[in-house]
Parts: structure tokens; sequence; C-alpha cells
């Protein structure tokens, strides 16, 4: 967390990101992580030396947009892309709806 960039809007107090890392806290099983940590990277696993050494850094934005759209990814920056989501249950839906989707480059 403390290695996260954020941009689009979004920072370390917005509501968004505070509930994404609640969600990834206390959510999210073990394997919806690893999903996540997949999603965003190409990687399964955490890097050997922690999120610090990621290059470039894990990112998230704020792609503002319709609130319909589900989560998005550049694995290759790291980053996380989604909307201004109006409540952490969506934001939590639409992410494990990408997560879950199996589809690769298809959603990035």
């Amino acid at each position: 967390r403390s290695s996260c960039h954020y941009t689009g809007g979004f920072h370390d107090k917005h509501r968004c990101v505070k509930w994404f890392w609640q969600i990834l806290n206390e959510d999210l099983s073990v394997t919806e992580n690893q999903k996540l940590l997949q999603f965003v990277t190409s990687c399964t696993r955490s890097p050997l030396l922690g999120f610090k050494s990621l290059s470039p850094r894990f990112s998230i934005m704020c792609t503002g947009g319709d609130i319909q759209n589900l989560p998005t990814s550049q694995t290759c920056m790291n980053l996380l892309k989604f909307p201004n989501y109006p409540t952490k249950e969506m934001l939590k839906e639409k992410l494990l709806k990408s997560i879950n989707s199996n589809a690769g480059f298809d959603l990035s």
C-alpha cells in the first residue's frame, strides 16, 4: 500500500482507494488476491523484494467515465484502472467480475 502510486484524481485518502484496500484486506480470499495481482501485474506472486521493488510501481488510476464499466488493467505498467464508483459494494462487484473473467488482454 505504501508503495502504490495514484493518478487520475485518486489519492491515498480518496474513498474509492480506501474501499479498494479494505476489499483487498478484508473481503477477498487468498485466491482472489492472487487473481487480482495477476490481473494487474500478470504475476500471481508478490515480488521477491516486496512491492517497493516493483518497476513500474503498482498504480491505481481513476478513469472517470461510466460507472457501469468494469475495472481494467495495463499489466506492462502494473496499472489498475477503474471509475469513481459510488459505493464500496459496486467496486467489489465490478472488481470480482474483472478478476474472475479469465479474459486476459480482452479486458485491457
